[in-house]
């Protein structure tokens, strides 16, 4: 009556492994905003791009929501039915995208496409953590999972921007819709028809806590998208949407209190790891957003084209690689996480240090590979690291509801926070360096120059130096952020070194069987 798998029984074994890959493969460049394709949304609408940040935003919402009631989604539909409807829904609504220039449908449009392509991405990631990784090793299974998601997003963010480059930023999505549309129908064909498990009706699902949880992050990115061009708390908009934000976030707090079976279960945040978790995702989230500086410097100072500027992110491939390889090592010999850890901060903060004597005028393109290929080698190795540290010893209810907040926190909520962070201080750092420019802009100057005195050379020093001291702040910063890597516990607890003194296992050459041993004694 049930099959766990995915295809039909006469379909042969490299066929169903290649398929899987293919389908994966997928899912992993659907995006509901490429970030370096918004030029031409903005160009083409004549929308402010305040709109798409938070259309980008509403797809994030939309993944995170949607992954509290997987496993219920999966209890109530057939794997091809799941597979089948968000691949047609991903396409329909990527046609509605590539039709409208109405920012708000595309906002709509991003949210629901951000739930078909959680949707339909846990079908085939399950399998595939099954088969990387058979003796449950997350660590190893992470660090071919998100290389490869990491990978795949920096080619598909390219090659849409250069679709758009020399046609039209409709054509990008019309494309993918029949990429899509393609694939929904080898599913069709491929697929069994049985179910994963037995049928279960979507009972038990507080709404409410839905509707609460989805409102008061896309308020959120509301505020963190507009606050800017609203100026901030001097707007009412931001005003009422903050207050909005506080009263939704407390009363679906409240609501989980209540719940016999809640929306987000409240008892993981009171794991060690998960808290400190969080706070490393929050200094990862400042180290993404250093994108919005590089990309005024590259396109604002050094005159790049968006696809130029696309081209950059696909600079970071070599440091992916070599991050996952290095994980993958790691957690292979089930090597304590604390130097792992440290190496990908350290790469982030050696991209900061490029970064810093990099705010020239002038800078040759191929000098970008060094400091890209750190910024790669530190996403790489923190995504992995820090996504198994916080999801580390949690029961399996506490770890579905968690991943959604956690996958919310690192590519919503940290990021954009210091993108509204840095987009400000850009501005007031600007003022400032103009000010300070100001003093020598007398006649005596304008007479010199005939008159005739490059406003825009101003501006660009003034965009330089703002710049420089956003990052070199965050040199220092990274001093800080490292000291508390490297000495960090991670779950290592005096109790546990003692018992492991003790017991006279606190060597440094033990057996792999010893090994496993210790490991099991620090999760407990």
């Amino acid at each position: 009556m049930y099959n766990q798998g995915l295809f039909h029984s006469w379909v042969p074994k490299p066929i169903m492994l290649l398929l899987l890959v293919v389908i994966a493969l997928i899912f992993f460049g659907v995006s509901a905003i490429y970030t370096s394709n918004i030029t031409y949304l903005v160009g083409s609408t004549g929308a402010m791009s305040e709109y798409y940040l938070w259309a980008n935003y509403a797809s994030v919402v939309g993944m995170g929501t949607v992954m509290p009631l997987i496993v219920r989604i999966k209890a109530r539909f057939r794997t091809k039915e799941i597979l089948v409807g968000s691949l047609t829904g991903i396409a329909l609504f990527y046609t509605v995208m590539g039709t409208t220039h109405q920012p708000q449908v595309i906002i709509g449009a991003s949210f629901l496409i951000g739930v078909f392509k959680m949707l339909g991405m846990m079908e085939v990631v399950l399998p595939l953590m099954f088969i990387l990784s058979k003796d449950g090793n997350r660590g190893r299974f992470y660090s071919i999972f998100y290389t490869a998601v990491l990978i795949v997003t920096q080619i598909a963010g390219y090659y849409i921007t250069k679709v758009s480059y020399y046609a039209n930023w409709q054509f990008g999505y019309l494309y993918y819709a029949a990429i899509c549309l393609v694939t929904a129908l080898v599913c069709v064909v491929f697929q069994h028809n049985q179910r994963f498990m037995r049928k279960v009706p979507l009972f038990y699902i507080d709404w409410i806590s839905v509707l609460l949880y989805t409102s008061s992050f896309m308020i959120l990115g509301y505020i963190l998208a507009f606050g800017k061009q609203q100026d901030w708390f001097n707007s009412t908009h931001i005003q009422y949407a903050t207050v909005s934000f506080v009263l939704l976030t407390f009363a679906f707090f409240f609501r989980q209190q209540l719940l016999t079976r809640p929306f987000l279960s409240l008892k993981a945040f009171k794991k060690n790891n998960v808290r400190h978790g969080i706070v490393m995702l929050l200094f990862l989230g400042m180290y993404l957003a250093t994108t919005n500086l590089q990309n005024t410097f590259a396109m604002g100072v050094l005159g790049y084209n968006a696809l130029t500027n696309a081209s950059l992110n696909v600079m970071m491939i070599p440091g992916l690689l070599v991050g996952a390889i290095i994980a993958y090592k790691w957690f292979n010999h089930l090597i304590p996480i604390r130097m792992l850890t440290f190496i990908g901060f350290a790469s982030f903060v050696l991209y900061t240090v490029m970064m810093y004597f990099f705010m020239v005028p002038e800078l040759n393109y191929t000098m970008w590979l060094l400091p890209m290929f750190f910024k790669g080698m530190g996403m790489s190795i923190l995504f992995i690291v820090i996504w198994y540290y916080t999801l580390d010893q949690l029961d399996i209810p506490s770890l579905l509801s968690l991943i959604g907040f956690v996958l919310l926190w690192r590519t919503f909520i940290s990021l954009g926070i210091f993108s509204a962070l840095f987009s400000w201080l850009q501005y007031k750092l600007q003022v400032q360096s103009l000010s300070n420019l100001a003093v020598y802009l007398d006649d005596v100057l304008l007479i010199q120059t005939g008159g005739k005195l490059n406003l825009g050379t101003v501006q660009l020093n003034a965009i330089l130096a703002a710049n420089k001291i956003i990052f070199g702040f965050l040199n220092i910063l990274g001093i800080g952020i490292l000291l508390y890597a490297l000495f960090h516990h991670y779950g290592r607890t005096k109790d546990v070194l003692t018992r492991i003194r003790l017991s006279k296992i606190g060597q440094l050459w033990i057996s792999s069987k010893d090994r496993e041993k210790i490991e099991e004694d620090l999760h407990t």
